[in-house]
């Protein structure tokens, strides 16, 4: 992800004044748009301050992380006046890729009530210490029992390359992304965790089938993979990856794989790296959120959905091209792009429609 500064001051200003303007915290009234016979869009939440990661309870409950520090809850179709938490961060000016930016829920929220956030932590000038995944119990809407569960976490001295992203698997497993924090050479170097992808037991302890002995890297040779899903048909663990002015990607995260950075990137011949499912060679879309669609709103389901913070839109990979991938009638995948404003994150809500964000608004469709 990249973040000119003038684009993010702008971004921020204009979401303080929308903020302003709906103080009641309830959401905006929806605006429609016909999408050529589909179900239409209509905006869920107006005047969100950058909501970075978007995670559905299974009592409908939306949970949003705000770059900011905020972590906000939507019930019953109304933003919660008070955030369910909020976490100090980095927030330094300009070019800037550090603050809240990863949210998953526990696969045994019902029960346990666990949600798990990672976050950029400031030193006491509020420059960047290092990064920190981080467990609260949802107690009544509101976050309690604050947990560390992963700490010393690398972090981009300067602005970037955090990665920072949470995901659990169907294992129950918690992956979560590093970007090479500005410092590529240690996307290679095993003892390091900057551009890798690790695999964690829910409490942050190493899980013994680890394809590295003692360690919670699981794949690595990343620059700054910025969202990840699981196919629920194949298991597979999918990650955008930010390419330095060219070549992002989407991967299929294997177990122990080496994605080449920063010897390669975009697809190559050399049999030591994975090369991704999709590049987009010369251009630069900045993918960010992903996920698989579910529901029953859209005629897409089984299809992947992400977001790119340069292009802003959603972009969707239909199931039948992940199919012909899976038993090599095609090499790679082409996605295609829609006219949705999607810049930060998507998922699939219990209702079985879409959401997606941008740097203002929370949007459903279905």
């Amino acid at each position: 992800m990249r973040l000119p500064g003038a684009l993010l001051a702008a971004l921020l200003a204009l979401t303080v004044a929308a903020m302003a303007c709906s103080g009641s915290g309830n959401p905006a009234p929806a605006s429609s748009t016909s999408m050529l016979g589909q179900p239409v869009v209509t905006t869920f939440v107006k005047g969100a301050a950058f909501p970075v990661d978007l995670a559905f309870a299974p009592d409908g409950r939306l949970f949003y992380n705000e770059l900011g520090g905020n972590i906000r809850v939507v019930q019953d179709g109304r933003l919660q006046a008070q955030p369910f938490a909020t976490l100090t961060v980095v927030r330094q000016p300009g070019y800037d890729e550090h603050g809240l930016l990863g949210l998953a829920l526990d696969p045994q929220f019902e029960s346990n009530h666990f949600v798990y956030v990672f976050y950029s932590v400031p030193n006491s000038d509020g420059s960047p210490q290092k990064q920190r995944v981080v467990r609260f119990t949802d107690s009544d809407g509101r976050g309690t029992n604050q947990t560390t569960i992963l700490d010393n976490l690398p972090i981009g001295p300067g602005c970037c390359h955090n990665g920072g992203r949470l995901a659990f698997g169907p294992e129950g497993k918690l992956y979560v992304s590093l970007g090479d924090t500005q410092s590529q050479d240690t996307a290679q170097d095993l003892s390091r965790l900057s551009g890798k992808i690790l695999r964690v037991n829910p409490d942050g302890s190493v899980p013994s089938d680890n394809p590295f002995p003692g360690s919670p890297v699981f794949a690595y040779g990343l620059r700054n993979p910025f969202g990840l899903a699981f196919d629920p048909v194949t298991g597979d663990l999918l990650a955008t990856e930010n390419g330095p002015t060219s070549s992002d990607e989407i991967n299929i995260i294997r177990r122990g794989g080496n994605y080449g950075w920063p010897t390669v990137t975009g697809t190559s011949s050399d049999a030591r790296y994975i090369s991704p499912i999709y590049s987009t060679g010369s251009r630069s879309i900045a993918p960010t959120g992903i996920t698989f669609y579910s529901g029953d709103k859209l005629p897409y389901t089984g299809d992947a959905f992400f977001c790119s913070y340069n292009v802003g839109k959603l972009s969707r990979i239909p199931r039948q091209q992940l199919d012909e991938l899976r038993v090599g009638k095609r090499g790679s995948v082409e996605p295609i792009t829609g006219e949705q404003s999607c810049v930060l994150d998507v998922v699939t809500g219990p209702d079985g429609a879409l959401y997606f964000s941008d740097a203002e608004n929370v949007y459903r469709w279905g």
